[in-house]
């Protein structure tokens, strides 16, 4: 490549004279910008100059206008310019500008095809300051095209500018946070160098417990990364961990404790107890044993019993008490009761409104709403490459609500079925599948020859997948449905439900089955471990409800970080945990897939960064 920018500069000695010879390629800024012609300079000159120097300086006019990004001036001087006259450093500079204005234009197949010529420049070159543009353009691109992690990436390997490494930083942090929630952990193993050095970090924060644990595992990270440059300019997500932001001193958790809801409001409470009694104190001392490591001394619980008396009288009462934080209710109709309310302090609700009510001012939601489950399995098929698949749900309000998303996200063919009960599930698989039209056919063609005909059922076969919003005796019966109707061979993706509560043997059934599952009951974490035999969470169907009461915990703690920094993420129990600009929060859940009993992790979708199938990194 260092041949190619000689080549740039003896061009530009023979268009400029006299004057000092530029060191940067066409696309590059110079570092004196007094010295730089501005754009308009460059065309006037190249309107006058030889073609073979007006080449060049409608080449650098160009990419001056397109870092003005005024583009239309742009798109006109690189018209001005014939690319079959210019030799092959010239030529890249025009590739680099036709490519900036496709991906501006949203042309991004042109783009594609003309950075794939960049690229192979770019990466055999070692002068990371001067690939900073076309590293730029080709994380750009990454990033349109849905490859969050290409994009990080294009943009951890370049040097940028001094005046724009924050916004570069920030830019990083961004994609990194908009990459499947889960892929941190994988990128850490698949990574080294300075790609590692980010994803640590960005795993780290993922994963702490506290906004104390985050100061500590951001100070051990700058230990350990004091080269990397992200140790001298933090994104600017990170930032407020340097500040002692506000936290809750005392938490009113207002659930219900008697009543039909008591079971759940139970679950909840212990589950957000434990992970008090998990967490780390303010100041967290990591050398000690869990025996011996203090809990947050200046964090008080109070619990309150949401249906032992009207829910206006104990709010009064949680006021009185000094509360700082409301935690609850759990019931959507006491979460609208205190809605309406217009409650002073800040309540961090543990369900959600209907979409016609407006949240109070103080009011974040957090739930385990079905659709954030229905927007990572329409991720999951997608990615996957599903174009038709069939919907069996069971009419129930969850399921409901799921099939509605589904129908308003899925942009393919779909063929939704219901069942009454489960008796019919046979009968509605048969239908789906269209196996009793097969049926139909055979005996009017009986009836019209009279004649005894050898037969064999057929099913359709233009389904490529099947997605089961059905609870966990439910997916047991669908099995042998779906054999029986030439199915059993169809991928099969199915809730969280399916699973909830089945026991070992049930789920050796559900054998090949890819579940939306919660991250907790997946992986490796200690707080599931510590809780599963005293609260027998493997086959409770409340576990996720104890998950619940974890990831309520864990938000409390840090709801400044959440509503002051809109990139904030959380690698929760019930999912990565973003907050949207409707005040909820969101979940992005993990898949899992059941194998002789047991539910196991899946291939992560950032697996496929590289290789067939991918989004593509250039």
């Amino acid at each position: 490549m260092a041949v190619r920018f000689i080549s740039v500069c003896l061009v530009i000695v023979a268009t400029y004279g006299c004057q000092s010879t530029p060191e940067a390629p066409p696309w590059q800024t110079s570092s004196d910008s007094s010295n730089e012609p501005s754009p308009r300079a460059l065309l006037w000159q190249a309107r006058s100059a030889p073609l073979s120097e007006a080449l060049a300086l409608y080449l650098r006019a160009a990419h001056g206008f397109i870092r003005q990004e005024n583009w239309e001036a742009a798109e006109r001087a690189l018209g001005e310019v014939a690319p079959e006259l210019l030799g092959p450093t010239l030529l890249w500079a025009y590739q680099l500008a036709a490519a900036e204005l496709a991906i501006q234009r949203g042309e991004l197949l042109l783009a594609e095809k003309l950075l794939a010529d960049v690229a192979s420049s770019v990466d055999s070159s070692g002068d990371a300051q001067s690939n900073y543009r076309p590293l730029l353009a080709m994380a750009k691109l990454c990033a349109l095209e849905g490859n969050f992690i290409c994009a990080a990436h294009r943009l951890m390997d370049m040097q940028p500018p001094e005046m724009e490494r924050q916004a570069v930083h920030d830019l990083i942090w961004s994609h990194m946070s908009k990459a499947p929630g889960l892929s941190a952990r994988r990128q850490v193993a698949l990574q080294t160098g300075r790609r590692l050095g980010w994803w640590e970090l960005k795993s780290s924060m993922l994963e702490s417990f506290s906004s104390a644990d985050q100061r500590t595992r951001l100070t051990r990270w700058r230990k350990k990364w004091s080269d990397h440059p992200a140790f001298e300019l933090l994104p600017t997500t990170l930032l407020p961990l340097n500040d002692q932001a506000w936290q809750p001193q005392q938490v009113a958790l207002l659930l219900p404790l008697s009543g039909p809801l008591a079971r759940a409001g139970r679950a909840v409470r212990d589950g957000f107890i434990a992970a008090y009694l998990e967490g780390p104190s303010t100041n967290p001392l990591p050398q000690l044993s869990n025996s011996q490591r203090p809990v947050l001394r200046n964090f008080r619980i109070s619990v309150y019993d949401s249906t032992a008396s009207p829910l206006p009288t104990v709010y009064e009462q949680i006021l009185a008490d000094g509360a700082d934080l409301i935690v609850g209710p759990l019931s959507k109709r006491s979460l609208s009761t205190l809605n309406n309310l217009n409650p002073e302090l800040p309540v961090l609700g543990l369900n959600y409104l209907e979409d016609f009510q407006e949240p109070a001012q103080n009011l974040l939601q957090l739930g385990l709403a079905i659709e954030d489950e229905t927007d990572t399995l329409v991720d999951r098929l997608l990615s996957d490459g599903v174009d038709r698949l069939i919907i069996f749900h069971n009419g129930e309000d969850w399921s409901l609500r799921a099939v509605e998303r589904l129908k308003a996200q899925w942009p393919l063919h779909m063929t939704i079925q219901a069942f009454n009960d489960i008796k019919t599930i046979t009968e509605s698989v048969g239908r789906a599948m269209q196996v009793d039209a097969s049926f139909a056919r055979h005996a009017a063609l009986v009836k019209l020859l009279d004649l005894e005909l050898e037969f064999l059922p057929r099913a359709r076969d233009d389904v490529e997948a099947i997605v089961a919003l059905v609870n966990n005796l439910e997916a047991t019966a669908l099995v042998p449905a779906l054999r029986f109707h030439f199915a059993n061979d169809l991928p099969v993706y199915a809730s969280s439900q399916s699973v909830r509560g089945n026991q070992a043997h049930a789920l050796d059934v559900l054998n090949g089955f890819r579940v939306c599952a919660l991250p907790w009951q997946l992986f490796d974490d200690p707080l599931y471990v510590a809780m599963a035999e005293p609260f027998g969470l493997q086959n409770n169907p409340f576990s996720a409800l104890y998950a619940l009461g974890v990831d309520a915990f864990r938000v409390s703690d840090r709801l400044s970080t959440f509503t002051r920094t809109a990139s904030a993420h959380l690698l929760g129990s019930t999912g990565i945990l973003s907050l949207g600009q409707d005040r909820r929060f969101h979940r992005e859940l993990a898949w899992g897939v059941v194998i002789r009993g047991k539910l196991v992790a899946l291939p992560l979708l950032a697996e496929r960064e590289e290789g067939s199938g991918q989004k593509r990194e250039l």
